[in-house]
């Protein structure tokens, strides 16, 4: 047997994730001594040619999973033959969250099979625990070997499979180490048509590179049907679960948890969460923005504080929570267009809570906050703002506006600053304030 490149036909006696020859990625295919190819079965399912009229669904039920947060992020639950990779940071939760989901299943519904291939059994089970999970149809197998971990699925016949992870599981027929490339696309592929055939629904937990993304074969992520993403800090005890892509559902939907001792519990209502004693007196610098999270409006406290350097080093700019560049532009539009001169004074941001927004409806929060702080003047404690800001000081229109004026009036605000060009849109019990620069958005303003 050799490997000869697709692209310039260079031969090795070994695999290589890049040709030696051109430098292409994944182009080695397996050959003959004689150069012939290697026979490969390209029956996938075997199902057979069909209109789509006569395509029944009732095989294709959604399974609540229990864990209501993660069934409204999925579309409502699990598809059977759907395959979710799963992505996080190490140590965010993403095992405890897959074991919660598998114990509610089997109490629920059916045999769930956790396949562990970077813990034992005694220590998965010290987890489970930890969360009390010990239901009897919960099966667990510490497993590398891809044959063996198939052969349990055919010995199990389980509802739902978790390959927690997908990096440390090896095909013994395919050169390479585990987690290589070579290896990471056929031990992907094999996973994903035995979840097809079986009907079964399948979880393939992926580790996150320092850039963010899923490592690995950018293929993976679009083998599967489903790609999230779990996001949070371990200073802080909240979690998001964002989807990044969704054949069944919404894409760029979040979920809200609070990790706690038992394990991740959903939180239904984050505004509540975020704002928590909401009746508390309003400060200068604090000032309340409904953004939008997926499709999710939540209402969250945008704080701010300014303060003389002194004439002492360089003026610092700090932000949680915000994107420090958007900021940034932000306090040019306000040197540039309301005329506050800032340029000699410290300025902190933060988004209460530990949420982390990138949103563009922020930006007249910003700057609400630091004008409120600036002046130690309290903003009205039942106002809110929402807007993009231009360049130029005008102030653009936000997605789903009507959404998020719901939310606003459904935790008590009563007056409401947005864009001009969204002022036709009403909500219950809202006085509703349409600008079109920022200089008339401050004075709309209440201050206190």
């Amino acid at each position: 047997m050799a490997f000869v490149c697709k692209q310039c036909d260079h031969r090795s006696v070994k695999w290589f994730g890049r040709c030696p020859g051109c430098g292409q990625w994944d182009s080695l295919t397996e050959v003959r001594a004689d150069g012939t190819d290697i026979a490969v079965d390209t029956t996938w399912l075997g199902e057979e040619l069909r209109s789509i009229s006569e395509i029944d669904l009732k095989n294709v039920q959604r399974l609540p999973t229990g864990l209501s947060e993660l069934d409204r992020l999925l579309g409502g639950g699990l598809i059977p033959g759907g395959v979710v990779l799963f992505g996080g940071e190490p140590g965010i939760g993403k095992s405890t969250l897959l074991l919660q989901m598998a114990e509610s299943l089997a109490r629920g519904v059916g045999k769930i099979l956790y396949v562990s291939g970077e813990e034992s059994e005694g220590q998965v089970k010290l987890r489970a625990t930890r969360i009390g999970a010990n239901s009897e149809r919960l099966f667990v197998l510490s497993e590398q070997s891809l044959s063996r971990i198939m052969a349990a699925v055919e010995q199990v016949d389980p509802l739902v499979l978790i390959v927690d992870s997908i990096q440390t599981t090896a095909d013994e027929r395919v050169a390479g180490e585990a987690g290589s490339v070579k290896q990471l696309r056929e031990v992907s592929s094999a996973l994903i048509q035995l979840t097809k055939s079986k009907g079964m629904t399948t979880f393939l937990v992926g580790h996150i590179t320092k850039e963010g993304a899923f490592a690995g074969p950018k293929t993976i992520e679009h083998l599967v049907d489903v790609a999230i993403y779990l996001e949070g800090s371990r200073t802080e005890d909240v979690r998001m679960l964002r989807s990044v892509k969704n054949r069944f559902g919404a894409t760029n939907e979040v979920a809200v948890f609070q990790m706690t001792a038992g394990g991740l519990v959903g939180i239904e209502d984050p505004s509540r969460f975020f704002l928590g004693d909401s009746d508390r007196p309003k400060h200068p610098g604090s000032v309340y923005v409904p953004i939008l999270e997926g499709t999710r409006p939540i209402l969250v406290e945008l704080q701010a504080l300014v303060s003389p350097t002194g004439g002492y080093g360089t003026p610092q700019r700090r932000c949680t929570g915000l994107d420090v560049n958007r900021v940034l532009l932000m306090l040019a539009v306000m040197e540039k267009h309301l005329e506050v001169h800032i340029g000699a004074a410290d300025v902190y941001l933060s988004l209460a809570g530990g949420l982390d927004v990138r949103e563009r409806g922020t930006d007249l929060g910003v700057i609400a906050a630091v004008l409120s702080s600036l002046r130690n003047r309290a903003l009205s404690d039942r106002t809110a703002v929402v807007g993009e800001v231009g360049l130029s000081g005008e102030i653009r229109p936000v997605r789903r506006l009507r959404e998020r004026m719901a939310e606003a009036a459904k935790l008590g605000i009563q007056r409401m600053i947005v864009p001009q060009s969204a002022r036709m849109t009403k909500a219950e019990g809202l006085e509703i304030v349409g600008v079109e620069r920022v200089s008339e958005a401050i004075e709309a303003l209440s201050f206190e």
